[in-house]
């Protein structure tokens, strides 16, 4: 078994208990690139764990900051702050670009992602695909409370993702 596969039948409980329509190899492609599979990871803004969940966030699910190193209680809690992205886009239609948008909002909050939709509906752009909106995140107009998103780093955070869940898909 490779540190790969080392987190598959925890990743497989949460995501069959907390949402079962989901593949659980997204969650997999999530965690390698977050903690690139090691628990203890923190990152240099605080992030911890397997799905590097920043402390607050944690608290606002109940898991204190000891508790997210903990892989069990870091999955389930990575997968319900996934899921409540998904969940609060419900405008946008597509399983799949939802998925992106949530992984979006995931990591770079959903205020920005908000305001990228705002911008592409604005221009009558495609607003609700990953690949019509992304773009907006780069923008001047966007940003929230003055401060302007890693455009960079959440473009490059969702592709990866996907483009390593489609292999995950297609090379078991």
């Amino acid at each position: 078994m490779n540190a790969d596969d080392r987190w598959d039948s925890l990743i497989q409980y949460w995501a069959a208990r907390l949402w079962p329509s989901l593949d659980w190899r997204l969650i997999k492609c999530q965690i390698r690139q977050e903690s690139a599979f090691n628990p203890r990871a923190v990152s240099s803004c605080g992030a911890i764990g397997l799905m590097q969940i920043m402390p607050a966030t944690g608290q606002s699910l109940g898991v204190t900051k000891a508790m997210l190193f903990d892989p069990d209680e870091n999955i389930r809690a990575g997968i319900i702050y996934l899921w409540r992205q998904f969940d609060r886009l419900r405008e946008i239609s597509g399983i799949h670009e939802r998925l992106k948008f949530a992984l979006a909002s995931y990591n770079g909050g959903r205020g920005y992602i908000n305001r990228a939709i705002a911008l592409a509906r604005k221009e009558d752009a495609p607003w609700q695909t990953w690949e019509g909106v992304k773009r907006y995140l780069e923008s001047a107009d966007c940003s929230v409370n003055g401060r302007r998103p890693d455009h960079r780093q959440i473009v490059a955070y969702v592709d990866r993702i996907w483009a390593d869940y489609q292999n995950e898909k297609e090379n078991p």
